[in-house]
C-alpha cells in the first residue's frame, strides 16, 4: 500500500495479496489483521477481502458454521465497541464494515442470526459512534438487499430479510428512530441522516410506524431547521407517496392534514427548497392520482363523493405548488413540471372533466400557472445570446418544459389561453419602447408558442384572435425594437403564421420591408441576418401563391443587397488577367466601404438567390421585366465564374495548389448561386415569350460547364455543376442535351463512386424526359459512361477481393466497397430500365456501343440472380423482358442469332433466380420477382413460339431433373399465356420443394 515503493515490490505485494484473497482461510487471516492493524488502508482491504468471500454464495456456504458463528460474533463485538467519539473511525471503514454486516445478513437473517438487530439496538447507548453504525447498517440494508435498483438484487433475499425484521424488530427500530430525531439539538448531523434513513424504508414498512403524531410532530419542525429541512421533506414526502388504495390514500392524506401544514409552514417564512417542492408536488400527484381514480373507475355513490373531496383537497394544493413554481430558483421550479404535465394532461380527459362547468373550477388554478409560465419563460437580463453557457443551456432546457406546459394549458381551455396572452401583449405593445426586452420577448414567445399546431381556418378567421393580434403586431414598433432575441422572434413569428398574409394579402408588404431592411438583412447583428436570410426563403415559399406587386420590390431589393456584397475574388488573383476581366474584377459587384452594406455568409447568399429565383419564376411581373432581373441577376455569379474560368485556366503553373483550391470553392459557390436560382422556374415553355429566360439559363449552363475545364478535379465543382444540370433537365427542352456530351468526360475523370452514381443519375432523369427526342445524344453517351461505370466496379471489385470481407455475397456482414459496388450497380440497372422504357431500347443496340453490349448484359444476368434485393433482381427482369420483345422472334427490328441466345443464356436465369439460398418465399419481394420471371417467359413464347415450348420440355427442364409429367404441366401452365398463372404455379413447386 506504499506508493513510493519500487513497483517490482509493489507488483510482487500486490500478486501475494490476491493469493491470499483467494485462498481458503484467507478471509479468517484477513478477519484478525483488521483488527490487530492500525494502518486504514490495510484494515480496508482486509474488510473488502473477508465482503469478498461472504459475497460469494459458493464460498460461504462452504465454511463450516462454527467459524461463520465467529464471524458473526466479530462482527457484534466490533459493533459493540463503538460508541464515544474515542472510538471514531474513518468513514470508509464503516461503510464497508456495514457492508460487511449486511452481506452476513443476506445469507443468516432471520435465521441463524435472529439476534443482530436486537444488539445493534442495545449498543446504541453507548455514544454516537453506535448510533452512526446503526444508521449505515440500515443504509446498506435498502442499497445491497431491499433496493431493486443493484445488480445483485434477489426478491427472494429482499422478501426474506424485509418479512423477519417485520415480524421481529421493526416497531423496536421505529422507536430508535424516534429517539435519535430527539437529539436535533445536540447532534443534528445524526438527525439528518437518521431522516435519510428513515426516507428508505418507509415505502416497505407499516406507515403507522412513522405516520403518527409523535413523529409528524418532530417532522414538520424540522422543514424550518436549515440542517434538518431536505431530510424532513424527504420523509414527508415518502410519507405522502406510500402505496395503497385510493379510498385509503385519501383518509391517509385527511389524517396528515398535510394541505394545511405545509400552507403555513410557507405563510411562516420557510424556504421554498427543491425537497419543499417536490413534497408540495408528491402530495399533489397523490390527490390527482386519488381523484382520477375514484372518478373514473368508481361506480358508487360513495366513490363520487371521496373523488370530489380528492378534488377539492388538490385544488387546495394547488396555490403552494404555483408558489414553487414561480420560486426563483429554476431547479425548485423543475420539481413542480411533472405534477403538472399530468394535471393539464389530466383536464383532457373527457370521463375525469366533461364539462366546462366543471372545468371552470380549475380556471383560477390554470390563469395563475399560466401567469407563472410566463413569468418564469423571462429570460435572465444578464443571458448571454452569444455564448451560451451551461447556465443558458439550463434555461433553454426549462423554456422548452414550459413551452410544452403552455400548449397544454391551450388545448385545455384555449379561450382562457388567448384572453391571457391578448391582455399580455397589448400591456406591451402599448408603447413596446418602454417595456424591459425581456417582457416583450416573453409576449412574443406565448404568441409564438399559441401558435404551434394550429390549423388554416384558426389563423385565417376574420377578426378572429390571431388575426387580431397579428393586426396589432404589424402596427406597433416591436420589430423595430433594439434587442436581438425580440427582433429575431419576430421574424419567426411572421413566419410561423403566413396563413394570416395569404388571407390578408394586404400585410406583406409590411412584413416584407422588415426582412429587406435594418430589421433584416440589414441589421446590426449577424445572427439577425443570417436568420433573415432564411426565414426570408420560407417566407417566400409559403406566401408566393398569394401574388403581390411587393414581390418585385423584394427582387429589386433583393437585387441591390447582392450587389452591395464585397467582391469575393480579392486575393484570388494570380497571373494577369485580361483587360474585361481586370476591370471587372477591379470595379467588382459592391460598395465595400459602405457602413450600411450588409456583409453577408455564402450561406445566407445562397437563401436570397433562392429567393429571387422563385420571385422571378412565379410571373411576378411581366415576361420581359422579368427577363431583365434575371439577366442582372444571374450576372453577378456568371461574371465572377467567367473569371474564375479565365485565371483558373493558368493552372497550378501560376498559381499554387492551395490558391487553385480556393479558386475552385469560389467557383463552386457561384456555381451554387446559379442552381438554386434556377429553383423557382419550372419547365419553360417554347414558344417565344420566354426565348429570353431560356437563353439566359442556357448561357449559365453553357459557363458553368466550361468552368470544367480548370477545375473539373474538385470534387465541389463536380457536385454543384451536377446540381445545376438536374435543374436544368426541368426548366430547359431537350436542346440541354447538347450540353451533356463534352461535360461528360470530365465529371467522369475524376469521379468516386457517390459522384458516379449522380452522373447516372443525372442521365436517367434526362432519359425519363426527354426519351427518344434525345436517342442519338444518348447513343453518344452511352458508351463513355458504360466504361466509367464498369471501371469502378472493377476497382471496387479488386479492393473486395483484397479485404477481409471478400465478397459481395446475399448474406453476411457487408463491407463498404461491397455497398458502394451494389448501389452502383442499382444505379446502372435503374438507367437501363429506363432506356427500355423510354423508347430508348436502340441506345443499347447502337453499333457505336457494340462493344458494351456483353457487358452490360452480363451485368443484367448477375442482376437477376444476385441478393439480396429482390427487387432490383425483379427490375433485371423486367428489363431483359424489355430486350426480347425488342430483339427477339424474326420482325424487322430483331438481332439476329438473339432468339438462340435467349434460349442458352436468358432462360436459365428464370430458374437459377429462386434457386439461390436467399431468395425466400415469405419475403414480400418474392411474389413480384416471381411475376417478372413468369412475365420473361411469356414474352419468350411471344416471340419463338412452340420451339420455346419444345425446348422447355426436353431440354431446359428435364437438365434440371423434372420429371416428364410436371414439364408438361409447366408448359401447359405457360402456354396459357397468363403471367400470375404461371407465378403461382412457381410458387407452388417452390413451397412444396421446401
Amino acid at each position: 500500500f506504499d506508493h513510493t515503493a519500487e513497483p517490482s515490490v509493489r507488483s510482487a505485494a500486490s500478486a501475494s495479496l490476491e493469493r491470499l484473497k483467494q485462498s481458503e482461510d484467507g478471509w479468517s487471516f484477513c478477519l484478525q489483521a483488521f483488527g490487530a492493524c492500525t494502518d486504514d488502508q490495510a484494515r480496508f482491504w482486509c474488510l473488502q477481502t473477508v465482503l469478498h468471500m461472504v459475497a460469494s454464495p459458493e464460498r460461504y456456504a462452504a465454511v463450516p458454521e462454527p467459524q461463520r458463528q465467529s464471524l458473526r460474533g466479530y462482527l457484534v463485538a466490533w459493533l459493540q465497541s463503538k460508541g464515544g467519539s474515542q472510538t471514531e473511525e474513518q468513514g470508509f471503514i464503516k461503510n464497508k464494515f456495514a457492508q460487511l454486516v449486511v452481506a452476513v445478513i443476506r445469507h443468516d437473517y432471520p435465521r441463524p442470526w435472529l439476534e443482530i438487530f436486537p444488539q445493534l439496538l442495545g449498543a446504541l447507548q453507548n455514544g454516537p459512534v453506535a448510533v452512526d453504525m446503526f444508521l449505515r447498517t440500515l443504509n446498506a440494508i435498502h442499497e445491497d438487499i431491499v433496493s431493486n435498483e443493484g445488480s445483485g438484487y434477489s426478491s427472494e433475499v429482499a422478501n426474506r430479510v424485509k418479512d423477519g425484521m417485520r415480524e421481529n424488530c421493526l416497531p423496536a427500530i421505529a422507536d430508535a428512530w424516534y429517539s435519535i430525531l430527539q437529539l436535533h439539538t445536540s447532534a443534528p448531523q445524526l438527525v439528518a441522516n437518521c431522516l435519510n434513513t428513515i426516507s428508505l424504508f418507509v415505502c416497505w414498512v407499516d406507515i403507522s410506524l412513522v405516520a403518527n403524531p409523535r413523529f409528524m410532530g418532530l417532522l414538520l419542525p424540522f422543514m424550518s431547521t436549515p440542517a434538518l429541512h431536505e431530510g424532513a421533506c424527504s420523509c414527508l414526502a415518502e410519507i405522502v407517496a406510500k402505496r395503497m388504495d385510493s379510498a385509503a390514500k385519501l383518509a391517509h392524506l385527511e389524517r396528515l392534514q398535510m394541505i394545511s401544514l405545509l400552507s403555513q409552514a410557507h405563510s411562516s417564512g420557510i424556504e421554498i427548497s427543491e425537497k419543499f417542492a417536490s413534497l408540495v408536488s408528491a402530495l399533489a400527484m397523490e390527490l390527482l392520482d386519488v381523484w382520477d381514480k375514484l372518478k373514473t373507475r368508481g361506480s358508487t355513490a360513495e366513490a363520487a363523493s371521496q373523488a370530489n373531496q380528492a378534488a377539492e383537497q388538490l385544488k387546495g394544493v394547488l396555490p403552494l405548488l404555483l408558489s414553487c413554481l414561480s420560486a426563483d430558483d429554476v431547479e425548485v421550479s423543475e420539481s413542480t413540471l411533472q405534477f403538472l404535465h399530468a394535471y393539464v394532461g389530466r383536464l383532457r380527459k373527457p370521463e375525469l372533466v366533461p364539462s366546462h362547468k366543471e372545468l371552470e373550477g380549475h380556471e383560477p388554478h390554470l390563469r395563475h400557472l399560466l401567469l407563472a409560465l410566463a413569468t418564469k419563460a423571462l429570460y435572465p437580463e444578464d443571458f448571454n445570446f452569444i455564448r451560451e453557457d451551461e447556465d443558458e443551456k439550463t434555461f433553454l432546457a426549462f423554456r422548452r418544459e414550459l413551452s410544452t406546459l403552455f400548449k397544454g394549458v391551450a388545448r385545455v381551455h384555449i379561450n382562457l389561453a388567448q384572453e391571457f396572452v391578448r391582455s399580455t401583449l397589448q400591456s406591451t405593445l402599448s408603447p413596446p419602447e418602454g417595456v424591459p426586452w425581456m417582457h416583450l420577448e416573453v409576449a412574443l414567445w406565448l404568441l409564438y408558442t399559441l401558435g404551434e399546431g394550429l390549423s388554416d381556418a384558426a389563423i385565417r378567421e376574420k377578426n378572429g384572435f390571431f388575426q387580431e393580434m397579428m393586426i396589432a403586431l404589424l402596427r406597433s414598433s416591436a420589430s423595430e425594437y433594439p434587442q436581438q432575441a425580440v427582433q429575431l422572434l419576430f421574424l419567426e413569428i411572421v413566419v410561423r403564421f403566413y396563413r394570416f398574409f395569404v388571407s390578408q394579402p394586404e400585410f406583406l408588404p409590411t412584413a416584407l420591408r422588415i426582412f429587406l431592411d435594418g430589421r433584416g438583412l440589414y441589421n446590426s447583428a449577424a445572427a439577425v441576418r443570417a436568420k433573415a436570410c432564411y426565414l426570408l426563403l420560407r417566407f417566400v415559399k409559403q406566401t408566393i401563391k398569394a401574388t403581390n406587386s411587393s414581390f418585385l420590390e423584394v427582387a429589386n431589393g433583393l437585387l441591390e443587397v447582392l450587389r452591395q456584397q464585397p467582391d469575393p475574388l480579392i486575393g484570388l488573383h494570380g497571373p494577369p488577367l485580361s483587360p474585361a476581366a481586370a476591370s471587372t474584377a477591379q470595379n467588382g459587384f459592391g460598395h465595400e466601404g459602405e457602413a450600411s452594406t450588409p456583409q453577408l455568409t455564402q450561406e445566407e447568399l445562397t437563401n436570397l438567390y433562392e429567393v429571387c429565383g422563385l420571385l422571378l419564376g412565379a410571373e411576378i411581373s411581366n415576361v420581359d421585366r422579368v427577363s431583365d432581373l434575371l439577366t442582372a441577376i444571374f450576372q453577378l455569379p456568371l461574371r465572377r465564374l467567367q473569371i474564375l474560368c479565365e485565371i483558373g485556366a493558368s493552372g497550378p503553373q501560376g498559381a499554387d495548389e492551395a490558391l487553385m483550391q480556393k479558386r475552385a470553392a469560389a467557383a463552386a459557390q457561384q456555381i451554387t448561386y446559379i442552381a438554386v436560382l434556377s429553383k423557382g422556374f419550372p419547365t419553360l415553355s417554347g414558344d417565344g415569350s420566354q426565348a429570353g429566360l431560356r437563353g439566359t439559363f442556357s448561357r449559365a449552363s453553357q459557363l458553368t460547364l466550361a468552368s470544367l475545364g480548370p477545375f473539373g478535379n474538385a470534387s465541389a465543382v463536380r457536385e454543384k455543376t451536377l446540381m445545376l444540370l438536374h435543374r436544368m433537365v426541368e426548366t430547359l427542352d431537350e436542346g440541354i442535351v447538347e450540353f451533356f456530351s463534352p461535360a461528360l468526360p470530365p465529371l467522369l475523370a475524376c469521379a468516386d463512386t457517390r459522384e458516379m452514381q449522380e452522373v447516372v443519375t443525372l442521365l436517367n432523369q434526362l432519359v425519363l424526359r426527354f426519351k427518344s427526342k434525345i436517342a442519338h445524344r444518348v447513343s453518344e453517351m452511352f458508351g463513355p459512361l458504360i466504361s466509367a461505370i464498369f471501371a469502378h466496379i472493377s476497382s471496387l471489385d479488386v479492393a473486395i477481393a483484397g479485404s477481409s470481407s471478400g465478397s459481395a455475397a446475399a448474406t453476411g456482414p457487408q463491407s463498404e466497397d461491397v455497398r458502394e459496388r451494389l448501389s452502383l450497380l442499382r444505379a446502372f440497372f435503374s438507367f437501363v430500365h429506363s432506356l427500355v422504357h423510354s423508347e430508348l431500347t436502340s441506345v443499347l443496340s447502337a453499333p457505336q456501343n457494340s462493344a458494351h453490349m456483353g457487358p452490360s448484359l452480363q451485368a443484367l444476368f448477375q442482376g437477376c440472380v444476385e441478393g439480396p434485393d429482390l427487387q432490383v433482381q425483379r427490375q433485371c427482369f423486367l428489363i431483359l423482358q424489355r430486350l426480347v420483345e425488342a430483339w427477339g422472334g424474326t420482325d424487322p427490328g430483331s438481332l439476329p442469332g438473339f432468339n438462340s441466345y435467349i434460349l442458352q443464356e436468358i432462360l436459365p436465369l428464370c430458374f437459377q433466380a429462386p434457386a439461390r439460398p436467399h431468395f425466400d418465399l415469405k419475403d414480400a419481394a418474392s411474389l413480384p420477382l416471381l411475376e417478372a420471371i413468369a412475365s420473361l417467359q411469356i414474352a419468350i413464347l411471344s416471340k419463338i413460339g412452340n420451339d420455346f415450348l419444345t425446348y422447355l420440355r426436353e431440354r431446359q427442364l428435364p437438365a434440371l431433373g423434372v420429371p416428364p409429367e410436371l414439364a408438361n404441366e409447366y408448359a401447359r401452365v405457360l402456354a396459357d399465356g397468363d403471367a400470375r398463372s404461371l407465378r403461382d404455379f412457381l410458387r407452388q413447386q417452390l413451397a412444396g420443394a421446401l
